[in-house]
């Protein structure tokens, strides 16, 4: 507000999603939020998903990921996020995502500069792009427009059923 743009600091939004296969219902809850106080890290990033089977519990600020399941035992994954110790005295991370994520991102920036490459090239999910987020951004406006309503329910408008990417957003009809 301080800037002119009337929005809120944070937004917690209870989303339902229909499987466009089956026509089962999904439920989740989103938060996305412009402030946060200070921390132990930049964002909190977390996912969690229980199914009828097992749960997925992502930890992605801490690195960390813990599945179990009715097939097997409680596992903790690591995503590997960064190696910090040496091999042979030598760095040795540069495998590792946190500094692929970086690479992937300097080169992308260096072949559009190159002329190479245009920036639709990286759509493809390697990288975040305005077009890999707009089913994010769909979910958030829909979630400001129904928040502007009342509460009113918004349906997200897609081309087909085989569509991915919401062309409108619409009040839902009950």
């Amino acid at each position: 507000k301080e800037r002119g743009i009337d929005t809120e600091d944070s937004i917690t939004l209870t989303v339902q999603w229909e499987n466009s296969n089956d026509k089962s219902l999904g439920c989740a809850v989103f938060t996305s939020s412009w402030v946060a106080p200070k921390s132990d890290v930049h964002s909190q990033q977390r996912f969690f998903y229980m199914g009828a089977k097992g749960e997925i519990n992502v930890d992605q600020a801490h690195r960390g990921c813990t599945v179990a399941t009715d097939d097997g035992p409680f596992a903790s994954v690591n995503p590997l996020f960064m190696k910090y110790t040496p091999t042979n005295g030598k760095f040795s991370g540069q495998s590792s995502y946190g500094v692929k994520s970086f690479e992937h991102f300097v080169d992308a920036c260096r072949a559009i500069n190159a002329g190479t490459a245009k920036p639709t090239d990286y759509d493809d999910g390697s990288i975040a792009t305005v077009n890999t987020t707009v089913q994010g951004t769909a979910i958030l406006e829909a979630g400001r427009r129904s928040l502007d309503s009342d509460g009113q329910p918004m349906d997200l408008v897609y081309e087909s059923e085989d569509s991915h990417e919401p062309i409108s957003i619409k009040p839902h009809v009950f």
